[in-house]
């Protein structure tokens, strides 16, 4: 019971434990998603825009 630290009972440190792991899942998808979002905010509209023109797809 030393290990567990302030904790009341063995539901309390997991519930914490549990905690943190969904918080730093949620920190890594933010710092992907915050990338992403850089990306697009750094791409050359204009060559896209011409680049689709000459696509088979483009008009």
């Amino acid at each position: 019971m030393r290990a567990m630290g302030n904790h009341d009972s063995v539901d309390d440190l997991l519930t914490q434990v549990l905690q943190e792991y969904r918080m730093a899942q949620l920190r890594a998808e933010a710092d992907k998603l915050r990338n992403r979002l850089r990306d697009i905010g750094q791409t050359d509209v204009e060559a896209l825009v011409e680049r689709l023109g000459h696509s088979p797809y483009g008009g």
